[in-house]
């Protein structure tokens, strides 16, 4: 007779560069698996990261409902969250595999919101501060790619964020947009478009989040436009996955538009009898006066959609025999022990937030003195009566060091707070007694 235990089914782990980035600046995802695996028992085990305390994570509704229909568990950790589901116990020509004790095939979707407790989160966080969508993230592993991490010894890793989206001509990118053009991913060193080499530096793919994940919205929203932009013409057109028209709007002015609110409810919003726009994927293509058309990949569903939230993980059954499955190809977990006594672990997935980069800008109440100028000039340059750095510096936990030269330390910002101006994101430093420019 056959026992009923609990199995991990799968697991979501949340990984943040601000506070995983240690104080020689080596980021996270630039180690090897056992360094990874290192800096987090360390992180843990001296209580300086835990997921619970930075992201409240709860499943929906819908998900509690399915989550005992399937006789599922979930318990959150200090990274994440573990899913677990009731199993019996099966040998299979000496490996001892699990099948799940009710059968969920590919009806499975396990959808969790996801929200900030951090007040900063935007500060210390690379992602968008005014995407022209109100999109929140959306998380999974429907399609999701393996990542070949090429650290040395080799690794590979379950990453949900999609692959950055290609640079379009017409779009305006945020400072720390990250973008592929061509074999490159590349994130923009301020407010800039495609068209400037030097504002755009070359970093690795690590399928950090970014805007290519910020998908999720209701069937009725408010597209941002700034007055100063002078719109006067708008249309956007949902086209479905086939590339088939399902819904124009035009929206005219004899004055510059402001937000637009745009209604996806319904084939024709005047129509209370008009069919309703179903729930899924489209693609959304915007076009302002005679400019070029935009185009957005979107996902329309109003009841998994929360304004208040960064948004949703969603893992599902019917992504059938790849890395990111739930299942194996005849129904059993990914977890097992072989019959060489070697455990097979469960499917981890990874949300990876990169740590957003701003120019230091130092100040204070009297100028900066000649030696002082000339001493920071590889790193500062100066700018009226302030210096500022050359490059945007990574914000972190840990602070690493500043070094202009051999020796010379420069102070950090005391807070990762930040502040916006024209084509740049900056970090506030006042020089004082406590934290003199020159202090080697």
């Amino acid at each position: 007779m056959s026992n009923t235990i609990f199995k991990r089914l799968f697991e979501v782990q949340i990984l943040h560069d601000y506070y995983l980035t240690t104080a020689d600046g080596m980021s996270f995802f630039q180690r090897n698996q056992a360094e990874k695996k290192a800096v987090l028992t360390k992180k843990i085990t001296n209580n300086l990261y835990h997921i619970n305390k930075l992201f409240s994570i709860q499943p929906l509704e819908a998900t509690k409902v399915q989550m005992r229909e399937y006789k599922l568990v979930m318990s959150k950790t200090a990274l994440g969250f573990i899913v677990g589901i009731g199993v019996e116990v099966e040998n299979l020509a000496g490996a001892i595999v699990y099948k799940p004790g009710i059968a969920f095939g590919d009806k499975l979707s396990l959808t969790f919101s996801i929200s900030s407790r951090e007040p900063l989160f935007k500060s210390m966080t690379n992602v968008s501060l005014r995407p022209p969508l109100p999109t929140n993230f959306y998380f999974t592993n429907k399609d999701a790619l393996e990542l070949n991490e090429g650290t040395v010894p080799n690794h590979t890793s379950l990453p949900l964020s999609k692959k950055p989206m290609v640079h379009k001509n017409g779009i305006i990118h945020e400072m720390g947009a990250i973008i592929a053009f061509g074999g490159n991913v590349r994130e923009a060193l301020r407010k800039t478009d495609g068209s400037i080499s030097a504002h755009w530096e070359t970093i690795s793919d690590k399928l950090y989040v970014s805007n290519a994940d910020r998908l999720l919205l209701p069937h009725t929203f408010v597209y941002a436009i700034d007055t100063a932009d002078g719109v006067t013409q708008l249309q956007a057109v949902l086209e479905n996955s086939a590339a088939a028209v399902i819904k124009t709007i035009n929206r005219t002015s004899i004055v510059a538009m402001g937000d637009v609110r745009l209604n996806f409810s319904r084939i024709n919003e005047n129509d209370p009898n008009s069919a309703d726009i179903p729930v899924g994927t489209y693609t959304l293509k915007i076009k302002a006066n005679s400019g070029p058309e935009i185009s957005y990949p979107v996902y329309l569903n109003d009841s998994i959609y929360e304004s208040s939230t960064l948004g949703v993980v969603d893992i599902r059954s019917d992504e059938p025999n790849s890395p990111s499955s739930l299942l194996d190809a005849s129904g059993y977990l990914k977890t097992r022990i072989t019959a060489a006594n070697i455990k097979v672990p469960h499917p981890v997935f990874e949300i990876r937030f990169k740590n957003r980069r701003t120019y230091w800008r130092y100040q204070r109440e009297e100028a900066f003195s000649a030696a002082e100028i000339t001493a920071t000039a590889a790193h500062l340059g100066q700018q009226a009566d302030k210096l500022i750095s050359k490059k945007p510096n990574a914000l972190t936990a840990a602070l690493v060091p500043f070094v202009n030269g051999v020796s010379l330390m420069l102070p950090h910002p005391r807070m990762p707070s930040i502040k916006v101006e024209k084509d740049k994101i900056f970090s506030e430093i006042f020089i004082n007694q406590s934290n003199r420019l020159l202090n080697s």
